[in-house]
């Protein structure tokens, strides 16, 4: 017996399409703006750069774990599933937070495509989602492809380049949202977080805990890191033992004294709550490539030189409130967070050279006005989809190297 599929549905292995026909008359009014016009001429000029950066980055998370099995080994305890961007999948994308994220992005672009193709003068039969098996990993506005070609390139590199490219400028209004938001961010207490401490050593057996806050040693404050530091050395100079003036549950009157000697003391983690929120919240203002590293590092992965780094995640996100969201501003933090993170991702694996991603799609076209009088057609496609295959290739290989090697 042979399965039938809705008519809705359209398997091009291993990707499916799902089309509808929701939202057509909101992308005809939006369509007619001038704004919409001018988006199309930045879209198209942006997108193959975007493809460009998804290209070199697979290229480059390749080399990584084949030259530095450091890598590999940090890639394995994350697991395949981290590579997937599905929230329920992806254990490290919240499903929440996830799933908001995702369909802001999936609605953004599904109507940039839309708006750039009535804004073109072409009609949309359909729009709907692209799925890696059952997996989405993007959208589209249904244009017939012999429009498109008639249309000419440039006016179907508008349309096409539109969804990834609206997807990256939505990234970038949300990082800016988020990160105004870390600046309205303070300790709840300036001081030296114990976030790691052993029970067999002096600290815990004379009272200390997890998530006391140090702030003072010997009648010296210690705010941030360097005075902590500075202090505790004048100490060991010294000699003798070494007082914790230690603030708990908003309780600055605790003490505690012990030895000097601070590796003896089983305290194992620190965390100074100023440096850490100045670090984060600045990151762009030291280094462009400094503050996108930092900002595409997720939260929720198991390591502590991440979630110690970052102020919103969950071991920190209790020591800090907000100037004027109060100790609540964890929630649109959040929100925004992977909002930018999302819909980056989003917009930049669309703008691959991948059939039939909207990079693909366009690069099909491309190749076909470029080389259509050169060679047959049925040549082209062939190229194109061999181009697929190695991009597709890379990306399976991005999966599955920690595994091999290293």
């Amino acid at each position: 017996m042979r399965l039938r599929l809705p008519s809705v549905v359209e398997v091009q292995f291993p990707f499916v399409l799902i089309r509808t026909r929701i939202g057509l008359t909101l992308m005809d009014r939006m369509g007619e703006t001038r704004f919409s016009k001018r988006m199309g001429l930045i879209s198209l000029a942006v997108m193959p750069f975007l493809g460009a950066v998804m290209v070199y980055l697979l290229l480059n998370a390749i080399n990584n774990m084949l030259s530095n099995p450091s890598v590999s080994r940090v890639l394995r305890e994350l697991g395949p599933a981290a590579n997937i961007l599905l929230p329920g999948v992806n254990p490290y994308l919240p499903v929440f937070y996830g799933w908001v994220a995702l369909l802001i992005a999936m609605v953004i672009h599904e109507y940039a495509h839309g708006t750039q193709a009535r804004a073109n003068g072409m009609s949309v039969k359909s729009t709907g989602l692209v799925l890696f098996l059952v997996i989405p990993v993007g959208a589209f506005a249904e244009v017939d492809e012999k429009q498109l070609e008639e249309a000419g390139l440039e006016k179907a590199g508008r349309i096409l380049s539109s969804g990834p490219v609206s997807n990256v400028i939505a990234a970038l209004a949300a990082l800016a949202v988020f990160i105004l938001l870390m600046l309205t961010l303070k300790p709840v207490v300036n001081g030296v977080l114990v976030v790691g401490i052993s029970i067999n050593g002096s600290a815990y057996q004379k009272g200390m805990r997890p998530g006391d806050i140090i702030i003072g040693v010997d009648g010296e404050p210690t705010p941030d890191w360097n005075s902590f530091s500075r202090a505790v050395e004048n100490v060991y100079k010294q000699g003798g033992n070494i007082t914790f003036r230690v603030s708990r549950n908003g309780f600055p009157n605790y003490t505690f004294t012990i030895g000097s000697n601070l590796s003896s003391s089983g305290i194992l983690s620190l965390v100074p709550l100023k440096d850490v929120l100045e670090n984060y919240s600045l990151a762009f203002a030291r280094s462009p490539l400094e503050g996108l590293v930092t900002y595409l590092m997720i939260p929720t992965v198991p390591f502590p030189w991440v979630y110690e780094t970052i102020p919103f995640s969950s071991l920190l996100q209790k020591y800090y409130v907000s100037t004027i969201l109060g100790e609540d501003y964890h929630y649109p933090v959040n929100l925004f967070f992977w909002v930018w993170f999302v819909n980056l991702n989003l917009g930049v694996f669309n703008a691959l050279p991948l059939y039939p991603m909207d990079g693909g799609v366009f690069f099909k076209l491309f190749c076909r006005k470029k080389l259509g009088g050169r060679v047959s057609i049925g040549t082209v496609d062939k190229m194109v989809y061999a181009v697929s295959l190695a991009l597709l290739g890379l990306i399976i290989g991005m999966i599955i190297l920690p595994y091999v090697f290293g």
